[in-house]
């Protein structure tokens, strides 16, 4: 008689459970195991299982039974650790990359249409711009777009969407390995608070721009998940074969007599190859030893668990009434999602397309024993089919995700300098090949030791290796033989801790691999938001490790997670402000000229010229051919012959360098007949970068004056048809019409930027001065107004009060000069334009006063020493009574000396920006 495979296996907790499975391994059990049952008491609810060692094909732990409750407390654990070690950066401002990311790029704050953000890089360049970083994260943009809908550009908002994204990541980590993996929720745990506290994460959590790493990290895990229940859904599809196979053989054959229908020869093959996979599990550490096979079990336990085969088989009789399914199968369209989630991720970050090649390598940890088959050259069973069909569809789509990549770049690569990459730029082989194998276990040192840790590792933050003596490579050696031990660890543990070694390698590895400089060439030294990834196999190896001290599990595990969160929260003041980020980084990498650079920058723009000049000058020092440290210093310098050097200097340090062409121009122009030769370098400046806004308008501005305003008109409308959607470039355009006298056509562009962006100030002022000139002063007041209500430029308040003063609102002109003057006492012409309200309300005492506080100050000013503040002649002729009232509100009135008439002040011209 003929078996169906239908028998019995032992649970955990001693329930006897049938399974489904080929008729010659019945006999299969544990090794070691002789008896199935005296250790433990059998369950009153015997449960139904469908699966068993060989039929789950050394899988079969998915389906073990747990006595363990459920893990509802590992989750809140996790995700309380996860919000609180950041809840301190929650009011840190935009700092580094934050600025050019978000503040000034148009695809967030709006000012681009939606559709510009999946045609532009990042950082809001065109992908086809030669400039452009090419780094396509049209997803990240979007989150950022949607943040400034809601909160404005209040950082807040952008670090508490971080912050919940960061707790997301923990908790499917936490998932994967209770689902996936199967550790025990005490390792589960640990994993997870050390990879929720890590330091190394604040550059990616704390820094708004790292949200491209946090978006990459979910979808990573997330197509992890999904990729293994692809495999459980194919498992689930041979168990089913097996069973609907055997049935169809022998549909009315007892299970006794099936049981006894084993022959002698089918039970010596079964020995033989039970001892050669005995053998190769010995060495290769199998995880299906986790149920008693019913092979084990008599005869007569078999006649009483009949009820049991009767219940498998109704259930098997169910499942095959089912309409059979047309196109893919379950487990290949858990795949392709998979490949979805990846290439989602690949959209937030590049990186995240490695989630494919870790999948793989987890279809192959599982599998390892069907692997070792195809070595001892044994045809390939039915799991390994399914292996390698999953394997070839991965395949496929990661060549087909990064071929569309490469489409998107334009098939070029974007260009870095040696300030980048110096390792990539040196000449010598053996530099490059040392520093190269260097830097992972610098990385690797960084996720075991984070308190060195640096915003910019540009460079020389980590000295070149020239020379095979140097004593770092001792550091290369042991990273890659710990490596090397680990994985052999993982080859040979037993159970779920092989399992954990193999994919927390898998996952360290392979999503640092694109950093390596190994398939392309890297715009950075170190970059620590990069180790967001791999930091979620180092986590999984650490708490493994962990789990084997012993005692001192729990004690080095709280040291550990103390640690780690004290720094995090340290870490997260240094990223408040750029002025607490610049000083950490002056601190941590004092010999970096990078960190000068930016801390030099800082001050500039606080004002402290002399500080900014000397870190300009010591981050010169520190890396001679700093271009931008040359022009930065450049324009800082009352010396015009130190300061031409200076942008020589960068300009040969750097030849394309766009804005020291544009400096140099500027300074050139400033000098008696260097009009000729400032043209001309603006127009390389142009060549290098085509959309420099400030080079167009100062270039046009020159044509103007050497009477060539088509060619002025020609480069707006170049710039104007390479950026329709910027209000700068209409407004500076609509300057120009405004210049050239068409005051109409400037009119359409004006409202063009103010529709674009209604809060631009520039062309709110410049829209207020062309109604002016149209003699439309409602609408310019109203404009002016608007522009004060965004920002209190004195400049605007005078512009208003000159306004009112012309249209004969002396009140309200004299009260908007006196505002202005209250908030910026400095403001010497608004005292005039007062003084000159004054007078025209005859408050003569007042009026004079005005004008000697200016003269004081500037004993040569025209404005004051042209204005009369003296009465006209006939007030002081007799009056009839012999007394003349005063007027109200002025002070004695004096004799007068002379009469003048009021001389009143041009109107200055439009502004651009």
């Amino acid at each position: 008689m003929k078996d169906t495979g239908l028998h019995v296996k032992m649970g955990k907790e001693g329930r006897t459970q049938t399974c489904q499975c080929s008729p010659k391994r019945r006999r299969r059990g544990s090794p070691g195991s002789s008896s199935p049952s005296a250790s433990s008491p059998r369950s009153s609810s015997p449960s139904l299982s469908l699966s068993c060692r060989r039929c789950d094909e050394g899988n079969n732990v998915y389906d073990a039974p747990s006595a363990e409750p459920p893990p509802t407390w590992v989750y809140m654990l996790v995700w309380v650790a996860s919000v609180l070690v950041y809840f301190n950066g929650l009011n840190g401002d935009f700092v580094h990359d934050d600025i050019s990311a978000i503040t000034t790029n148009a695809d967030v704050i709006g000012t681009n249409p939606i559709s510009h953000v999946f045609f532009n890089d990042y950082w809001g360049k065109p992908m086809s711009d030669p400039l452009s970083h090419k780094s396509y994260r049209p997803f990240t943009i979007l989150t950022f777009r949607a943040n400034y809908q809601l909160f404005g550009l209040r950082p807040f908002g952008f670090h508490l969407v971080n912050i919940l994204l960061h707790s997301c990541v923990c908790l499917l980590l936490t998932k994967l390995l209770l689902r996936v993996v199967r550790v025990p929720q005490g390792t589960a745990l640990s994993a997870g608070l050390i990879f929720a506290t890590h330091p190394i994460h604040t550059e990616a959590v704390t820094g708004v721009v790292g949200r491209a790493d946090v978006l990459a990290a979910i979808t990573f895990l997330a197509a992890i998940l999904s990729y293994h229940r692809a495999m459980e859904c194919d498992r689930e599809e041979i168990r089913r074969a097996y069973y609907i196979k055997e049935r169809e053989e022998d549909s009315t054959s007892s299970y006794c007599d099936r049981w006894e229908g084993v022959t002698a020869a089918a039970a010596a093959d079964e020995e033989q190859e039970e001892e050669e996979e005995r053998a190769e599990e010995g060495a290769g550490g199998d995880y299906t030893t986790e149920y008693l096979m019913a092979d084990l079990v008599s005869y007569e336990l078999v006649k009483k668990e009949a009820s049991l085969f009767r219940k498998a088989e109704g259930f098997f009789d169910q499942r095959d009434e089912r309409a059979p399914r047309e196109g893919p199968s379950e487990g290949m369209v858990w795949v392709r999602r998979a490949g979805i989630l990846a290439a989602a991720g690949t959209l937030c970050k590049e990186n995240a397309v490695t989630s494919l090649a870790v999948c793989a390598a987890w279809d192959l940890i599982l599998h390892r024993k069907h692997v070792r088959r195809l070595f001892h050259k044994k045809p390939p069973d039915k799991p390994m089919e399914g292996v390698i069909r999953r394997l070839l569809c991965l395949s496929s789509m990661i060549c087909g995700i990064l071929l569309l990549r490469l489409l998107l770049q334009g098939g070029g690569s974007p260009v870095f300098s040696d300030q980048d990459n110096p390792a990539a730029c040196s000449s010598s082989l053996i530099t490059r090949a040392l520093t190269f194998a260097y830097l992972p276990s610098f990385n690797g040192w960084l996720l075991l030791c984070p308190w060195k840790l640096s915003h910019d590792w540009q460079m020389a933050s980590v000295p070149l290796l020239t020379s095979a003596l140097d004593a770092r490579n001792v550091f290369s050696f042991v990273f890659y033989g710990v490596i090397l031990l680990l994985l052999k660890a993982g080859w040979s543990l037993k159970g779920y801790e092989g399992r954990a070694v193999l994919l927390g390698l898998a996952m360290l590895v392979l999503p640092f691999l694109p950093a390596t400089n190994l398939f392309f060439t890297v715009g950075f030294v170190v970059a620590e938001r990069i180790l967001y990834i791999p930091s979620v196999g180092w986590s999984l190896v650490v708490s493994i490790g962990l789990s084997r001290v012993g005692r001192l599990r729990a004690a080095s595990l709280l040291l550990l997670l103390m640690a780690f969160s004290c720094r995090t929260i340290q870490r997260n003041r240094d990223w408040d402000s750029r002025a607490t980020l610049a000083i950490a980084g002056l601190k941590t990498l004092p010999h970096n000229a990078k960190m000068h650079y930016n801390y030099a920058n800082l001050q500039k723009d606080l004002g402290n010229m002399d500080l900014a000049e000397y870190h300009y000058r010591e981050a010169i020092r520190l890396w001679p051919e700093h271009s931008s440290a040359h022009n930065n210093l450049a324009t800082l310098l009352n010396d015009t012959s130190e300061a031409e050097a200076h942008f020589r200097l960068a300009l040969k340090a750097h030849p394309q360098h766009a804005r020291a062409y544009y400096n140099l121009a500027s300074l050139k122009n400033r000098r008696q007949g260097g009009l000729a030769e400032a043209m001309h370098l603006l127009e390389k400046s142009l060549t290098h970068d085509a959309t420099n806004k400030d080079a167009v308008s100062a270039l046009a501005g020159m044509y103007v004056d050497a009477g060539r305003p088509a060619d002025a008109e020609r480069l707006h409308l170049t710039l104007l048809r390479a950026r329709p959607f910027d209000p700068v470039v209409h407004n500076n355009y609509a300057a120009f019409l405004h210049t050239v006298g068409r005051k109409h056509a400037a009119l359409h562009h004006y409202q063009t930027a103010l529709d674009l962006d209604p809060e631009h100030t520039v062309a709110l002022v410049n829209t207020a001065m062309l109604m002016r000139s149209l003699r439309h002063n409602k609408q310019a007041e109203i404009l002016y107004k608007r522009a004060l209500e965004l920002t209190w430029d004195p400049e605007i308040g005078e512009s208003l009060g000159k306004l009112y003063l012309n249209t004969g609102r002396l009140e309200e002109a004299s009260l908007t000069f006196s505002t202005v003057l209250r908030l910026y006492p400095h403001m010497v012409s608004s005292r005039v334009y007062l003084a000159r309200v004054k007078l025209q309300q005859k408050c003569y005492t007042d009026s004079q006063e005005l004008l000697l506080q200016v003269l004081s100050e500037e004993p040569h000013h025209q404005d004051a020493l042209f204005l009369p503040a003296l009465p006209p002649l006939h007030l002081h002729q007799p009056h009839p009574g012999g007394s003349r009232p005063r007027p109200q509100g002025c002070s004695q009135l004096l004799n007068p000396a002379r009469v003048l008439r009021p001389h009143p002040r041009p109107l200055r011209g439009p502004a651009q920006g």
